[in-house]
């Protein structure tokens, strides 16, 4: 049975990935780990070679500390959104979401980025279904 306690440390560890994510991202982002991610990066900018490109690559690991800020933001609204669970918290949860996802798969989309468009959709999807689940709690009040 999925519990309040369970959505509240669910969306807690997403954020926490988010923080330890974003701040390995500038690390990671020239090693085998993300291989893949790169080469389709590299075709949709249309680069002709799949070689490392430490220009790119710095600008996508740039983005590790913003994600990073991100969860922390995140990882407080959701603890301080179930500790006292009310329509703003509800809100301010979903629209730490929505302000970020959809906006961000366009744009990449738009560029041919579907990489992130797919990262995106899971990770949205991982946050706003327990959202969902967890409404009811958040509007009976």
């Amino acid at each position: 049975m999925v519990t309040l306690s369970r959505i509240k440390v669910f969306l807690q560890l997403i954020a926490i990935a988010h923080i330890l994510g974003g701040i390995a991202l500038p690390f990671l982002v020239n090693t085998s780990l993300f291989a893949t991610y790169n080469e389709l990066l590299y075709q949709a900018l249309g680069f002709e070679s799949n070689a490392p490109n430490p220009n790119v690559n710095f600008l996508v690991g740039l983005f590790g500390p913003t994600i990073a800020s991100w969860g922390v933001l995140f990882l407080y609204v959701v603890t301080s959104g179930f500790r006292n669970p009310n329509k703003a918290a509800w809100w301010a949860i979903f629209l730490s979401c929505i302000a970020w996802a959809p906006y961000d798969s366009l744009l990449s989309i738009q560029q041919g980025i579907y990489i992130n468009a797919f990262i995106n959709l899971i990770a949205a999807s991982a946050i706003l279904i327990p959202l969902f689940l967890a409404r009811k709690h958040f509007f009976s009040s």
